[in-house]
């Protein structure tokens, strides 16, 4: 499944787990996920976090399409994680603006 995002900023978690005494190091993109309605074809934005596989932790800010595959959580639950990142070039003429608004 494919989905187009809008990655804000990127949370650093770092440690060692008090438990086993592993260290770790998860990044989770905080984003806003452009939902198609199926129905009436309108943008739905959907705000959340999106936990960041090894190979893209070095994502930055933002917009990519963004593929899922099915995987199973250490709770043994069915989830979906990223399988594939690909950054959405910026159209000088689309009107877009990712920037943050001034702020007067």
């Amino acid at each position: 499944m494919k989905s187009t995002i809008q990655i804000l900023h990127v949370v650093t978690n770092a440690g060692r787990s008090k438990k086993t005494g592993n260290d770790y190091d998860m990044r989770m993109a905080q984003c806003i996920v452009h939902k198609v309605n199926k129905d009436t074809g309108v943008i739905e934005p959907l705000v959340g976090e999106l936990l960041l596989p090894q190979r893209y932790m070095d994502t930055v800010p933002g917009m990519y399409e963004v593929e899922f595959e099915v995987a199973i959580s250490q709770q043994k639950r069915v989830e979906s994680a990223v399988s594939l990142l690909t950054p959405i070039p910026l159209k000088a003429t689309s009107g877009v603006s990712l920037a943050a608004p001034k702020v007067v």
